[in-house]
C-alpha cells in the first residue's frame, strides 16, 4: 500500500470520527433540549418548550409594559414571567389533552388556509414576515399560535355547547352598543397631491378644461405614490381619513365636480367626489346573527376560562429546574471543554434553563 493510500485511509477515518462525534454533540444537544422540566398530570413539557415560553413572556414585558430587566425593578418581575410561562404551558396542556380526549384536532389544512388568510391582509410577504419578527414570531412559529388558537376555539364551543342567547338579550346588546352599527357617510374620493403650488394650478386647469381625465392626470402627475397608479382612487372614506383642510372642501363638492389645489403640509391636493354613500344605521333584523355570535362567543369564553382555571388548580405540576439531568451536564461538559480551545480570555456563562 502506498503513502497516497494510508493517508486515503486516514482522511476517510478522520471524516467518519467528525460525523460520529457531531452526530453525539447534535444527540446531547437534543436530548437537552426535550428533557422534561415541567410535568402537568404527567405530560411532558420540554426545556426547549420552556425557555420559548419564558422569552415570549419576557419579550410582551417589554413591549407592552416598557420593563427593562436588567435594572433592580425588572429583575424583581422575573419570578412573575416564570409564573406567567409555566401557568401558559400548564393550560396548553390541559387544553391539548382535553380536545385529543373528546376527539378535536386541527388540521394542516385548517392551519395553513388561516395562516395565508392573515398574510393576505398584507401587501407584501415580506411586510408580513416583518410584522410577525416585531412579535418575535417566525412563519414556523407562527402557524403553531394559529394551531393553538383553532384548537382552543374547537374547545370553547364544545364545552360551551349548552350556551344559549334569548331574543332579550340580543335587544339588549343591540340597544346598548347600536355606535357599532351605525356607519358614517361615505364618499368615493379620488385625489392628486402635487408639492409645487404652480404645477397644482396648472393640473387642475388641465383636467377642469377636460384637456386630461382626472384618472391619467394623477398617473401623470401625483406625487402620492400610494393612490398615483390607481388614478388617484381612494376608494370609500368617511370624515377624518384625509387632512381636515382637504375633508373641509372635498365633502362638499358636487358629483365629479374637482377642486382647486387644496394646501396642506405635505403639498397641494386637488380632490374629486364620484359618488356618496349617506350614513345609516344597520338595522336589528339584519344585525342580529352578528350580535347572537358575539354574547354566544362572550358565554362560551366565560365557561371555558372558569373551566379551565378549575382544570388548572387541580392538575398536579412538577418542576424540575435544577439541570442536574444527565443531558444538561454533559452539554455543559461539551461547552467547557469548547472554551479551553476557544476565546479562554472570554467568560461565558454556562447554559442553564433559568437563564434571562
Amino acid at each position: 500500500m502506498g503513502l497516497k493510500g494510508t493517508f486515503q485511509k486516514i482522511f476517510i477515518i478522520l471524516v467518519i470520527i467528525g460525523a460520529l462525534i457531531g452526530g453525539l454533540i447534535a444527540f446531547i444537544y437534543y436530548q437537552m433540549n426535550n428533557y422534561p422540566v415541567i410535568k402537568v398530570n404527567g405530560l411532558s413539557v420540554s426545556r426547549a418548550d420552556y425557555k420559548d415560553q419564558f422569552k415570549k413572556v419576557k419579550d410582551q414585558y417589554v413591549m407592552y409594559f416598557g420593563v427593562d430587566f436588567t435594572t433592580t425593578e425588572g429583575k424583581k418581575l422575573l419570578s412573575t414571567v416564570r409564573e406567567e410561562a409555566i401557568k401558559g404551558l400548564a393550560q396548553w396542556k390541559i387544553i391539548e389533552n382535553e380536545a385529543k380526549r373528546r376527539g378535536i384536532s386541527v388540521s394542516n389544512s385548517e392551519i395553513e388556509s388561516k395562516y395565508k388568510e392573515i398574510e393576505k391582509q398584507f401587501s407584501t410577504k415580506l411586510q408580513f414576515e416583518m410584522a410577525l419578527a416585531q412579535y418575535g414570531l417566525t412563519p414556523s412559529t407562527f402557524r403553531k399560535e394559529i394551531k393553538k388558537s383553532l384548537l382552543s376555539s374547537k374547545l370553547i364551543a364544545e364545552i360551551g355547547k349548552d350556551e344559549k342567547v334569548s331574543e332579550n338579550e340580543m335587544k339588549k346588546y343591540y340597544e346598548e352598543n347600536k355606535y357599532l352599527f351605525e356607519n358614517p357617510k361615505q364618499y368615493k374620493v379620488s385625489i392628486i397631491l402635487i408639492k409645487d403650488e404652480k404645477k397644482a394650478k396648472e393640473v387642475a386647469k388641465e383636467i377642469k378644461d377636460k384637456k386630461i381625465s382626472f384618472a391619467d392626470a394623477a398617473k401623470k402627475y401625483s406625487e402620492d405614490s400610494s393612490t398615483k397608479d390607481k388614478g388617484g382612487d381612494l376608494g370609500y372614506i368617511s370624515s377624518g381619513y384625509l387632512p381636515s383642510e382637504v375633508e373641509k372642501v372635498t365633502f362638499t363638492l358636487s358629483l365629479n365636480q374637482v377642486s382647486n389645489p387644496i394646501k396642506t403640509d405635505e403639498g397641494y391636493y386637488i380632490t374629486t367626489v364620484s359618488e356618496i354613500k349617506e350614513a345609516y344605521t344597520v338595522p336589528y333584523i339584519q344585525a342580529k346573527p352578528e350580535i347572537e355570535k358575539t354574547i354566544l362567543n362572550e358565554k362560551r369564553s366565560k365557561v371555558f376560562t372558569k373551566w379551565l382555571e378549575e382544570q388548572y388548580k387541580k392538575a398536579k405540576i412538577e418542576k424540575d429546574f435544577s439541570d442536574k439531568d444527565i443531558w444538561m451536564n454533559l452539554w455543559r461538559k461539551l461547552i467547557q471543554f469548547q472554551q479551553m480551545f476557544y476565546r479562554k480570555d472570554v467568560k461565558t456563562p454556562l447554559p442553564s434553563t433559568e437563564e434571562s
